[in-house]
């Protein structure tokens, strides 16, 4: 037999994703720090965060930089300025008093990381502090490393390193994938989800307590099917090294605290720990083995180092380890606690066929249908782990999966789902993954999933009572946010049909019917409690009405609809649709500040839960209010993160398409524009997805179509969209459509009618709470207008466009809608350089900021021959000959007015 040898980490080891994220944070902004600039940066994270090697790749990533890099040591805290002298040292100073003329000067560029930070002596670090603080030429960034929660000791209580850093950063725990990549590049090894999440489960996440876990086996070990995880020899070492100077009894008090996972109530711990008065759990916490757990109610304690969980464990007999868990449940069941009872007597189960195991898992079940999806998945995959049989730990382990993306926790359900064997894919498995694609916005995967699920619960007589109502909802979410509403509609009948009275299926199934019913009929029905709805339930149909209400063109129902909202666990996926609609109704109402803050809530809340095909949506609003506030960069970072996967549902692409063709349009990239408006028209031959007021794309994309020249396709949309909604009553999409209409109109010479029906538009929309559709009709009405030569009916339309727009505090617009008063020689215009005429001004502006003749022919609607035109005069008034000319002849007059 060959000897298991342990082995060490090489030297290449990749280094933590989610950590890298935090360097990369640090030397963007270090690299971006000007002259006489300072910098002061706090990391920290727990003993064994990789906070060591943090600062190596660190060092390493600062190219072109001075870095010097030393240690804080606990015996010289005392010893004053001894740190600022070792400093001095390493730059080559003379001197500590020397090191402002090292790192002040005008070349210089300088880094100090100082390592365990909380043992560095106080006048080192004030001085250290005061120059990143109080530079002159120089650049210097000072890196303070150290531990959570300790801080310097400053003679001033009141200063926290947290405070004064100009930025903070904790270095965050080890995520399941992390844990597996860290193990295929140490040890060759693959291992599964399910031993990384054990992994993960007893060493807290912590980088290097992970690396002693891996490093306590050969790596042979870590290559085997479902190797165990060891518990390292060093880590019973140092519990014992630190019980040694404790009396005896506490090891119960300890062991009491391990059996709870998550910690438990001090008198429970009395109880388990055989400590009535409890002495012994005070002792237990001044020697820092415990830790009292903030709580409104009663006191909670548990261990202060979850790897002491693991070696008490380990060292305790199972017997004694049930007995513990059967007290506990026993106390949980005279405080009528049921869940966390049912948990204990599932731990203390040795027999593989032990009823509470069953019994865990029924209550699971009862948990989901409850809407308590969280703490249903809890449950079911306890029972899944306690269970002896393959086939119900499958079972559970799927039922676990489904509760999580019933909660939105799509991060844990991905880890679990990796754990399951997908060779044989039954109804219950296909349902869950399919469910998980929806999520993830991957369109033909959860189409194929659940169509496999659909045949197999067809053939049934009579259905499936868990898995039937559980398709025919999935199947009514899929082809909402894919857009087929008659197929939504008989899905939802087949959960009314199969689904008991009170089942969430069935109460869910109904309330997204609500929109497949309003996309079919283009009618807003009745807003009726459904019965048997929960808290949780009512949230959707708030969700469906506020959605519809905004679409009838009343967002002032729907932002209050879209306001009401649950924090039960289970809720942020109705949450985000409630964000992305709500976010919508806040731009039409002109609340852009708040638009803009529920834009940005939304798109954390999509991040946190891994929910991507509700992004678009938001990004959509998000993109449209930066544009028009002038934070192009903001919108250009929106833009970048739409979907552009050809895999994705209409509520993806819709929305995404929608978005680029308004920003190109509004940053005057036409050819960008005119693209997104090409694909809007392929993604509309689905059917309903022109359905009236829902996507409403067709009045700016005919608008667009005619500013460069496409007279015959523009004038086939409108006529089109005419008849798409000429039976609808939303005022809104008549008033939009109107826009386009009249252009043409004017186009072919009956500009008297075209200038009726802007007015029109605009009377549509009076009695309608849509700021933002009117600011837009006004100012392309009053461009029309200064086309036509009538300057002061056109000023009139851009007042009040820029009006409206500064309402909003949409800057970029208001800015639009003055350039053209003063291009219409109207509205509030200083002299311009060289005598230009207000219009000649403006055409001279755009094109000496890089604008082509075309370009500018659009922005400010007129014809390019126009526009080289009045370019020539241009010349000729202020003595130049080009383009290149222009920026400086501009800039000559502007600083002699």
């Amino acid at each position: 037999m060959v000897a298991s040898v342990p082995f060490t980490p090489s030297s290449s080891q990749a280094f933590l994703p989610r950590a890298s994220i935090v360097l990369q944070e640090i030397s963007s902004l270090i690299s971006q720090l000007p002259a006489g600039e300072g910098k002061l940066f706090h990391i920290s994270g727990q003993a064994g965060a990789g906070k060591t090697e943090f600062g190596t790749h660190l060092s390493e990533a600062l190219q072109g930089w001075t870095v010097v890099r030393v240690t804080a040591l606990s015996w010289l805290q005392n010893s004053q300025r001894n740190l600022l002298n070792h400093i001095a040292h390493k730059l080559g100073a003379h001197s500590a008093n020397s090191i402002r003329g090292v790192i002040d000067r005008r070349d210089a560029s300088t880094v100090v990381i100082i390592d365990d930070v909380h043992w560095a002596d106080v006048e080192s670090m004030q001085k250290l502090i005061e120059f990143a603080m109080r530079m002159v030429s120089g650049r210097f960034v000072l890196i303070l490393i150290g531990l959570d929660n300790e801080e310097l000791a400053f003679p001033d209580a009141s200063i926290s390193l947290s405070e004064i850093a100009d930025a903070s950063f904790v270095l965050p725990p080890m995520s399941i994938e992390e844990i597996r990549q860290l193990v295929l590049t140490t040890a060759r090894g693959r291992i599964s989800a399910s031993t990384a999440t054990d992994i993960q489960r007893i060493t807290g996440g912590v980088y290097g307590r992970v690396k002693e876990v891996l490093y306590a086996e050969s790596p042979d070990h870590w290559k085997a099917p479902n190797p165990n995880v060891p518990i390292p020899q060093s880590w019973w070492a140092n519990l014992k090294r630190r019980l040694s100077i404790s009396p005896r009894e506490i090891w119960q008090v300890l062991l009491a605290v391990a059996v709870l996972p998550a910690g438990g109530p001090i008198d429970l711990v009395k109880h388990l720990g055989n400590d009535p008065t409890g002495e012994l759990c005070d002792q237990a916490i001044r020697e820092g083995f415990l830790r009292v757990l903030p709580s409104d109610g009663a006191p909670r304690l548990d261990l202060v180092f979850p790897i002491d969980r693991a070696v008490l464990q380990s060292r305790t007999p199972m017997n004694t380890l049930s007995e513990l868990h059967l007290k506990a449940a026993d106390y949980y069941q005279i405080w009528d606690q049921i869940d966390e009872s049912l948990q204990h007597q599932a731990f203390a189960a040795l027999a593989p066929d032990n009823p509470a195991v069953k019994a865990l898992a029924q209550r699971g079940y009862e948990l989901g249908r409850a809407g308590h999806w969280m703490e249903a998945a809890h449950a079911l995959s306890l029972a899944a782990n306690r269970t002896a049989r393959n086939e119900e730990a499958n079972k559970y382990m799927l039922e676990s999966i489904d509760s999580l993306i019933a909660a939105a926790d799509l991060p844990q359900a991905r880890i679990r789902a990796a754990t399951l064997d997908l060779g044989e894919q039954g109804i219950q498995q296909d349902s869950m993954l399919g469910y998980l694609a929806i999520h993830e916005g991957r369109q033909s995967e959860a189409r194929s999933h659940l169509e496999r699920t659909a045949k197999e619960i067809l053939r049934q007589d009579p259905v499936d009572p868990i898995h039937g109502p559980r398709l025919a909802q999935r199947k009514v979410l899929l082809n909402l946010v894919d857009w087929r509403p008659e197929e939504l509609l008989i899905w939802a009948e087949r959960a009314v049909a199969w689904g008991e009275n009170d089942a969430g299926e069935k109460i869910e199934a109904q309330s997204i019917s609500l929109i497949g019913q309003s996309i079919v009929d283009g009618k807003l029905p009745e807003d009726i409690p459904i019965q048997g709805e929960t808290t949780l339930h009512a949230q959707r149909r708030h969700m469906a009405m506020g959605w519809l209400s905004m679409v009838h063109d009343d967002p002032v129902t729907a932002r209050q609809k879209l306001e009401r909202r649950t924090f039960i666990s289970g809720s942020e996926r109705i949450s985000l649709w409630q964000d992305g609609w709500l976010a919508r109704s806040q731009l039409l109402l002109g609340e852009w500040e708040s638009a803009a803050r529920t834009v940005e809530i939304g798109l954390a809340r999509a991040e946190q839960f891994g929910i991507k095909f509700l992004e678009p949506l938001l990004l959509w609003t998000g993109a449209t209010v930066a544009t028009a506030r002038g934070n192009l960069d903001l919108a250009r970072s929106y833009i970048r993160r739409l979907s552009t996967d050809q895999d994705s549902f209409i509520i993806q692409s819709m929305p995404s398409a929608m978005c680029r063709m308004w920003v190109y349009s509004q940053r005057n990239e036409m050819a960008g524009a005119i693209v997104a408006g090409t694909n809007l028209e392929k993604l509309s031959t689905q059917k309903y997805v022109n359905a009236p007021g829902f996507w409403p794309w067709q009045d700016v994309h005919a608008t667009h179509l005619i500013r460069i020249g496409e007279i015959k396709k523009a004038e086939t949309l409108v006529e089109r969209t005419r008849n798409e909604i000429k039976n609808s009553d939303i005022m809104s999409i008549h008033a939009k459509i109107s826009v386009p209409e009249a252009m043409l109109l004017i186009n072919r010479g009956d500009v008297k009618r075209g200038f009726k029906l802007f007015d029109d538009a605009l009377d549509m929309l009076t009695p309608l709470t849509l700021p933002y559709y009117r600011a837009h009709v006004h100012f392309e009405y009053g461009q029309a207008l200064r086309r036509q030569g009538q300057r002061r009916r056109a000023d009139e339309q851009f007042a009040r466009a820029s009006s409206l727009f500064q309402d909003m505090g949409a800057h970029a617009m208001v800015t639009l809608a003055n350039r053209e008063r003063r291009v219409g020689g109207l509205g509030q215009r200083n002299e311009q350089a060289g005598g230009l005429t207000p219009q000649e001004f403006e055409i001279a502006q755009l094109v000496s900021t890089g604008h082509s003749n075309r370009e500018v022919a659009m922005e400010l609607f007129l014809s390019p021959k126009t526009v080289e035109y009045h370019l020539t005069r241009v010349y000729k008034k202020l003595g130049i000959r080009n383009r290149m000319e222009l920026v400086e002849a501009l800039n000559k007059y502007s600083h002699l007015s």
